[in-house]
């Protein structure tokens, strides 16, 4: 009986659910002095992504490269959501839908706590 309950149990498909995000990019833009702009750009797949990941915000992290210290967190909000036009429209056949999605926000780096010759580097993770 315990075999028979184990072989079922193997058996049973529990669906599952995922979103996609295509890909991303950080970009940080010097502003003036010592204020940057940081851009976290997703694209996003439209058709087969749940609208439940697509986050009104997202926190980024800077850390030293040199021991991998947290040195800031920085809350970018979702500033645009447009849609990806693709160069070659008739490859996608409509099967392909991609939405850009900018989350930006303004920071200021001070030389005196961003001065270590190893560098620094910007960090975003998302769960569940």
């Amino acid at each position: 009986m315990k075999k028979i309950f184990l072989v079922l149990l193997c058996l049973w498909v529990f669906p599952l659910e995922a979103s996609h995000i295509v890909g991303g990019e950080f970009e940080i833009v010097h502003l003036t002095g010592t204020r940057y702009r940081i851009n976290l750009i997703l694209y996003f797949d439209e058709l087969n992504g749940s609208v439940g990941a697509r986050d009104p915000s997202v926190d980024a992290r800077i850390f030293r490269k040199r021991d991998n210290a947290l040195m800031m967190e920085v809350f970018l909000p979702l500033s645009s959501q447009t849609p990806v036009h693709y160069t070659q429209p008739a490859c996608s056949n409509g099967e392909i839908v991609t939405s850009r999605i900018l989350y930006t926000g303004v920071v200021t780096l001070s030389p005196a706590q961003y001065a270590d010759a190893q560098g620094y580097y910007l960090s975003w993770e998302r769960c569940c």
